[in-house]
């Protein structure tokens, strides 16, 4: 059996995903592989990542703009047994911006991204953030690649401009990563599989705005949808 390539691009967003709220991760890409096949034009093949924090989205533009990246890579936390309990409600996200913008328009009518309700401070959260996916194979679990951690570093935000950082992950779920060495990176190296994988789409990092409060309970009755049509017109219900 050939083994999966090896990941050699200068710079790329590596996301991690696991259970959450809850629920499995199976559960979680196939809603967001219902996005990705119920997209059309433009937005074929089209989801959403959601992810929390500013300044991540923040230090993603700036890889893509001035290192040039143009994958997501998406690998599996070791741990992946659902942790904690489903929420009541969570907040599902109507209108975009790019970031730093003030023009807001309508998420695709193919997409849904939900998140908690209140900030880690108890505060109700008033902006979200999504990197912006394209990608013309299923979303699920398996093994498209590996990829070697010790060969990337963390771009981070220091002062008014970026550094690279340490080639370690910590607890962060998405990291903007650019490869530091300049040797080739070997089979021994690789230390990940990367379990599926995308290509940025326009506007690539987006800041969300206009958030809904919903039951819980009709994110998960998504679950049971059979076709495009099915999906389209649940999120549709869930996002009015």
């Amino acid at each position: 059996m050939n083994k999966p390539p090896i990941f050699h691009e200068p710079a790329v967003c590596l996301t991690k995903f696991g259970p959450e709220s809850g629920e499995a991760a199976s559960a979680i890409l196939a809603r967001k592989d219902w996005e990705r096949k119920s997209g059309t034009a433009h937005h074929a093949n089209e989801f959403w990542w959601g992810i929390g924090e500013k300044g991540t989205a923040e230090s993603l533009r700036h890889l893509i703009e001035n290192y040039k990246a143009k994958s997501v890579i998406f690998v599996a936390v070791k741990d992946q047994s659902p942790k904690g309990s489903i929420p009541q409600q969570v907040l599902v996200w109507r209108k975009y911006r790019t970031l730093g913008g003030r023009q807001n328009s309508d998420i695709p009518k193919n997409i849904l991204v939900t998140s908690a309700v209140s900030t880690k401070d108890g505060k109700l959260k008033s902006n979200h953030f999504a990197l912006v996916c394209n990608a013309t194979a299923p979303i699920r679990a398996g093994s498209v690649g590996r990829f070697a951690n010790s060969h990337y570093k963390n771009l981070t935000k220091a002062g008014t401009g970026y550094e690279l950082g340490s080639d370690k992950r910590g607890q962060r779920t998405t990291s903007p990563l650019v490869k530091w060495t300049r040797h080739a990176v070997t089979p021994a190296d690789c230390d990940s599989v990367i379990q599926f994988s995308a290509h940025f789409a326009e506007p690539y990092c987006a800041e969300l705005q206009d958030s809904k409060r919903v039951p819980y309970a009709q994110v998960l009755a998504l679950n049971a949808i059979k076709t495009v049509g099915q999906w389209l017109a649940s999120v549709a219900a869930i996002r009015r």
